[in-house]
């Protein structure tokens, strides 16, 4: 038995997206010119929410002080939530013209459009959280995936180049051994007499009976 509340339809279109709780952000060292530019647009988002919640907070008659402090504190509130909290929508359902109408035979659609409105509303945090990590890579306080890959394993010696033919490798500070002359030589007549002992082996030679007595 079961309700309209337990079901979940198996069409990606009639699914709602998730809310993740943590962040997935893949730290590594970054170029310097990247992390300046992302540090302009930090400083400009700053400087306009700044302009927006200090006067206001002035308009409530609060000194100056106090509200230097509390868009400040708002502020690593917001990037903290924005650094934590990953909205997901399913942008395959967001309702007619991708989120511009309403489907009225269907509530999924209005959470996805929530998750989207969300996802947007954190996004410029994301951002500064993000940026702040690429600098604590950049100057060693963080570290970031470079530097966490395996070391490459030690090639392994040369063997039988090596004075000898031992396995210490091959030396180029040391001098090479001259070829023996009879070197090929032995070989070849070492080859000679392996085959002849094959073949005698293969071809055993009979002996001739004895010649009967006149």
């Amino acid at each position: 038995m079961f309700g309209f509340g337990n079901y979940q339809s198996a069409n990606p279109f009639e699914q709602t997206g998730s809310v993740g709780i943590g962040s997935d952000y893949q730290a590594s060292r970054k170029p310097l010119w990247l992390i300046a530019l992302k540090l302009l647009g930090v400083a400009t988002m700053v400087a306009v929410g700044a302009a927006i919640a200090v006067p206001t907070m002035l308009e409530m008659d609060l000194p100056l002080w106090q509200a230097v402090a509390y868009t400040a504190g708002g502020m690593c509130v917001y990037i903290a939530i924005a650094h934590f909290i990953r909205p997901d929508p399913n942008t395959d359902n967001m309702g007619f013209g991708g989120g511009v109408g309403n489907d009225p035979f269907k509530s999924s659609d209005n959470v996805n459009r929530f998750l989207w409105r969300l996802h947007c509303l954190l996004g410029p945090g994301r951002f500064t959280s993000e940026t702040f990590i690429d600098v604590c890579a950049f100057v060693g306080l963080v570290r970031g995936d470079d530097d966490l890959q395996p070391a490459q394993p030690a090639a392994a010696p040369i063997v039988g180049y090596g004075s000898g033919g031992d396995s210490a490798g091959f030396d180029p500070t040391q001098p090479i051994e001259p070829l023996d002359p009879n070197r090929f030589a032995l070989s070849s007549a070492n080859s000679v007499m392996e085959k002849m002992q094959r073949d005698s082996q293969r071809y055993p030679v009979s002996n001739p009976p004895p010649a009967a007595a006149g």
